[in-house]
């Protein structure tokens, strides 16, 4: 059951209270095998009482529809305390018993009530009211943004005003069990493909362009397969745009579309190889590999071949250069070379699927970017047909056999499941152009997307252990750029021996309740360990690397790197652009960053404060 329990609100005020508390725990044991915690009974007794009281003054008891509990589908046991159902409106109600209103609670039921409007498909069309009552304040009730802060004594009136003259849903268990289709994060959509099950149809990822583009890359492999010849198709992508999913879905999608072609996920992400790995078992270890172990199998001087014909490289711009290579591997040819020399050695076809992340290189040695491929293939003596959006043109010298495909380009990120403008506001951000978004900023929050600046660290903490508290799924941590020093007491463990020691599989992937999971908030994964992964709720931890100085200060060349301004630069995007359902920056508070914490909040981060 979706439900704990439900009824119309003429028999909820008839039933005795502890038969609904008693169906309320039963429901938590069938669906978490768990029994009810002391303080979530009490929290259940209590809203009940405070329903009783205010609900026997409702106009038309008999046409509401009362639904305790109501567990958001995929969402992995998310569930509001209360839904009240008429025919045009659906009221949710949060209870809290704090005597004050607190900002993770509206953030919270706020959240709620735009993923039922957005995700539940009989809800599309109907107004969705998030509604907080805490229960020991005695305010007057008002709206913060789309919230309503209802004082206990006042529900009754306040839901008489408004849906009075409203009717009874005509079927609520149709309503119950309506379509939800959330959009996964990258893990949860990775078990789903590995486990044969259906990825969901959502709307945001359709009008993403994802089924097209694996659409195409399959065209392009039979076409491959059918000529004998050797294809390099490049896939580009904003971040989160779903470029590791389409490489993941591919390898998949492979096996069904025709057995005797099989390919292989490769990536120099070596933390998202391994919680890939630790989340789908080890069978996956066949088809999820580290790019490096690869090549050092079958690059170079090396005469083998795989026995797979198509290689997806995830974050192919990154490939490394001959300097890299050099010192990693002893010989001097680029990470391309090796892929396409290796293309041209086998007696077959193959086809090389290059998924590239725009402005993401981070690592010294990246820095060559899409022009090692253009090199690679001119300096070989077969036929190489590139296929890419039109935009990739300038990359490659007239002459070459190129294809262009509008399919091969993901240009909405699908990391936030409401804000679509959140890369194109870290863009702003980390271009300088402040006031451009300071503008996107104020549509990404409408949206319900956080973006809160902090510089008190013990506030972000609270605020995100509130905000998911019982929520099982949701993953919250703290992530920092790998070269500032941040004072110890602050417990930002992001130094080389520290993020060693992070197993990433279980930071990632472990219940909250673990010491091993990010949620215990106890280590900190650096830009080099969050790349391609995503958090609900990543706590930036903003260091001296990067502060602003009339625009963000150049620092002097590093030893071994070409840019790292623009290392420095890349970093901060990638941080900035891990969060699905917001972000909170924490910049200590020191004179050198106080410039930086401004022109944050110049660009359209709200300061975080526990209450309202």
């Amino acid at each position: 059951m979706k439900a704990g329990w439900c009824n119309t609100v003429e028999k909820f005020l008839q039933i005795d209270e502890e038969v609904i508390t008693n169906n309320l725990k039963q429901n938590d044991f069938e669906q978490f095998s768990r029994n009810s915690s002391p303080q979530q009974i009490s929290a259940w007794k209590n809203s009940i009482k405070i329903l009783k009281n205010e609900f026997k003054n409702l106009a038309n008891l008999a046409k509401y529809t009362i639904i305790f509990e109501y567990t958001l589908p995929r969402e992995g046991g998310r569930r509001p305390d209360v839904i009240l159902l008429s025919k045009n409106h659906v009221l949710i109600f949060e209870f809290k018993d704090y005597n004050i209103v607190k900002n993770s609670h509206l953030d919270q039921v706020s959240a709620y009530s735009k993923d039922i409007k957005t995700y539940h498909h009989l809800s599309h069309s109907m107004s969705v009211t998030p509604i907080l009552i805490s229960t020991g304040w005695n305010g007057t009730k008002h709206k913060i943004d789309d919230v309503n802060v209802v004082n206990k004594n006042e529900i009754g009136s306040f839901v008489n005003e408004l849906i009075r003259n409203d009717e009874s849903y005509t079927n609520v268990n149709d309503w119950i069990n309506s379509d939800y289709l959330p959009l996964p994060s990258i893990l949860q959509a990775a078990r789903m493909i590995f486990q044969n099950e259906e990825l969901p149809k959502i709307k945001t990822a359709q009008s993403a362009g994802i089924p097209n583009t694996i659409s195409k890359l399959l065209e392009i492999a039979k076409n491959a397969r059918e000529t004998n010849s050797n294809h390099l198709a490049l896939v580009t992508g904003v971040p989160g745009a779903g470029k590791t999913l389409v490489g993941l879905q591919l390898v998949y999608t492979l096996d069904k579309f025709d057995k005797e072609i099989t390919g292989v996920f490769l990536s120099g992400n070596g933390p998202l190889v391994n919680v890939l790995q630790y989340t789908l078992g080890k069978g996956s270890k066949s088809f999820v590999q580290p790019v490096h172990n690869f090549l050092k199998e079958y690059g170079g001087n090396n005469i083998s071949t795989p026995h797979e014909n198509i290689w997806i490289y995830d974050e192919a711009q990154r490939a490394w250069d001959s300097e890299r290579t050099l010192k990693k591997r002893g010989y001097d040819n680029t990470e391309p070379d090796d892929f396409i020399k290796l293309g041209d050695r086998i007696n077959s076809w193959c086809l090389i699927v290059g998924l590239i992340g725009e402005g993401q290189n981070i690592h010294t040695g990246e820095e060559g970017g899409l022009k090692l491929w253009s090199n690679a293939i001119e300096e070989s003596k077969n036929d190489w047909k590139i296929f890419c959006p039109k935009k990739l043109e300038s990359t490659f010298p007239v002459g070459l056999d190129l294809e262009f495909h509008d399919e091969l380009d993901l240009t909405r990120t699908l990391r936030s499941h409401i804000a679509q403008d959140v890369a194109e506001w870290t863009s702003k951000l980390i271009d300088g152009k402040i006031s451009e978004a300071k503008e996107l900023s104020i549509q990404i929050i409408k949206q319900g997307f956080e973006l809160y600046i902090t510089n008190d660290l013990e506030v972000a903490k609270t605020y995100v252990k509130e905000r998911y508290d019982g929520q099982d799924e949701k993953r919250f941590g703290l992530i920092a750029s790998s070269k500032p020093k941040f004072d110890p007491r602050y417990g930002i463990k992001n130094g080389w021996m520290d993020t060693r020691l992070v197993r990433f599989g279980p930071w990632y992937s472990d219940e909250p309740s673990s010491e091993k999971s990010c949620c215990a908030l106890n280590s900190t994964v650096t830009e080099f360990g969050c790349q391609g992964l995503e958090l609900d709720m990543p706590i930036i931890c903003w260091g001296e690397d990067l502060i602003w100085e009339n625009g963000w200060k150049k620092f002097s060349r590093a030893r071994g790197q070409k840019d790292p301004h623009m290392l420095r630069l890349n970093s901060y995007r990638v941080l900035l652009s891990r969060g699905r359902d917001g972000i909170i920056v924490f910049i200590p508070d020191t004179p050198e960053l106080k410039p930086t914490y401004k022109i944050l909040v110049e660009s359209g981060l709200l300061e975080l404060n526990l209450t309202e």
